[in-house]
């Protein structure tokens, strides 16, 4: 009720009861003006309060919106920016509200509460002037995500595991972390980690982080610049270092900027050196269409400005497959496209999220993946025996939806050099409320 209203409300009331004093039945109107002492207190309340409470959302809100703006900002100057933030969220009130006291608590979480009296109406009548409201709030930034090795976990809770660092692993991260959108387990790593992240619990890694904030899968969107050629034939091809493959089972499209070859069934992988005899003058795109990527027995493969894509109608596998069993090895070493403007700039590796079907990665102890850029295998579940690695020491994210190591494999990653290989990661929630 607005100041007017009850200006005018209060004049009305007293020109009824001075009517009333002067009627034949006076004794009634004082005790009818009486009993309006108790009417007026509790009809007072009720408007007062009712303003009290819409003042405090507006405080709580107004104090809100300074923690998140101090935890953003994380200078040494916070708690100014946070008052002028708080002052000018509140400037159309009809009454002052002091600047609320800041505080960072354990050097992460931003903090602050404030009182104010709002002036009452009508419990003025019985001598309440006004009624206290109180706000009080947390916020903390959250870092952006620098994985070298991202979990998704699709529709698990997070207390489920995800990823689970098992054996002796040996680890060796530069400038990147790794993370669960569940939980993660370092069974066995030798602690050389630079952040631990799990949406759920952290158990046994180093520096972690537990009910960290769930990464979203914003390399899924890739999916939107897949084409395919190939229909429902599938002969495959065995592709030698620097002999294109011929015959109907590779179709050759080219694309403003790249080169792509549609593989129809499965690409298997032999020999030694560059897929493409050596470095292309310009990017390439391996697109294949219903099968797999088959790595050959002591084949030493490397790729430079390519991304190999995985794609098509769910019928058949896609999974990588590196050669197990006693004296077997292979090593596949991936580089990817670097043009700006390419769709699959800094993509290695590439599974079409629409591909659920026989999707999972099973990696021998003769397995050796290296490979800059992202290399995502969203819906697939991987277990690796072998050693995964940075190709060049630039940039490597690997996502995938459940990821364990057994025995001593080698995980040696960094990301130095991600925004000159222009690999976009998600930047984050960067603040948020804790209370």
């Amino acid at each position: 009720m607005s100041g007017k209203m009850t200006n005018t409300f209060l004049r009305e009331l007293g020109n009824r009861l001075k009517r009333l004093r002067t009627t034949e039945r006076g004794n009634i109107a004082v005790i009818f003006a009486i009993a309006l002492v108790p009417l007026m207190t509790g009809l007072g309340a009720a408007v007062d309060y009712s303003r009290a409470n819409a003042t405090k959302e507006a405080v709580q809100a107004a104090l809100d919106s300074a923690l998140l703006a101090g935890a953003k900002d994380g200078s040494s100057t916070w708690t100014s920016l946070a008052a002028s933030v708080f002052t000018s969220n509140l400037t159309a009130r009809e009454f002052a509200v002091p600047t609320p006291a800041f505080t960072k608590i354990d050097n992460i979480v931003y903090a602050g509460s404030v009182t104010a009296s709002v002036p009452t109406a009508l419990l003025g009548i019985i001598g309440v002037k006004s009624v206290g409201v109180t706000a009080y709030g947390q916020a903390t930034a959250a870092e952006a995500d620098n994985s070298c090795i991202l979990t998704l976990d699709k529709g698990q809770p997070k207390s489920h595991v995800s990823l689970s660092l098992n054996g002796a692993p040996v680890v060796n991260l530069s400038g990147c972390s790794i993370r669960s959108n569940t939980s993660l387990d370092c069974n066995g790593h030798d602690g050389n980690l630079t952040k631990s992240y799990g949406a759920g619990s952290v158990a046994g890694c180093g520096k972690p982080t537990s009910n960290a904030p769930v990464v979203p899968d914003t390399f899924a969107d890739l999916a939107k610049n897949i084409s395919t050629e190939c229909g429902v034939a599938r002969p495959g091809v065995t592709w030698t270092p620097g002999s294109l493959p011929l015959g109907a089972g590779i179709k050759t499209v080219n694309k403003t900027g790249y080169i792509e070859y549609h593989i129809c069934g499965d690409l298997t992988l032999s020999g030694s050196g560059y897929l493409t005899g050596s470095a292309p003058a310009t990017d390439v795109v391996i697109i294949v269409e219903n099968g797999n990527v088959i790595v050959a027995d002591k084949a030493s493969i490397s790729t430079a400005r390519t991304a190999i894509v995985l794609t098509g109608d769910n019928n058949w596998p896609a999974t990588v497959q590196f050669p197990n069993g006693n004296g077997k090895q292979a090593a596949l070493t991936l580089s990817p496209p670097t043009t700006v403007g390419n769709p699959w700039q800094a993509v290695s590796l590439y599974l079409d999220p629409k591909l659920t079907r026989d999707v999972n990665n099973k990696w021998g102890p003769g397995a050796a993946l290296n490979a800059d850029g992202l290399v995502y295998l969203g819906n697939s579940n991987v277990v690796t025996d072998g050693n995964t690695a940075s190709a060049n020491s630039r940039c490597t994210k690997f996502v995938m939806n459940n990821f364990v190591t057994n025995g001593s494999v080698r995980l040696d990653f960094t990301q130095q050099n991600c925004a000159g290989l222009g690999l976009k990661q998600w930047d984050g929630i960067v603040v948020h409320l804790v209370k």
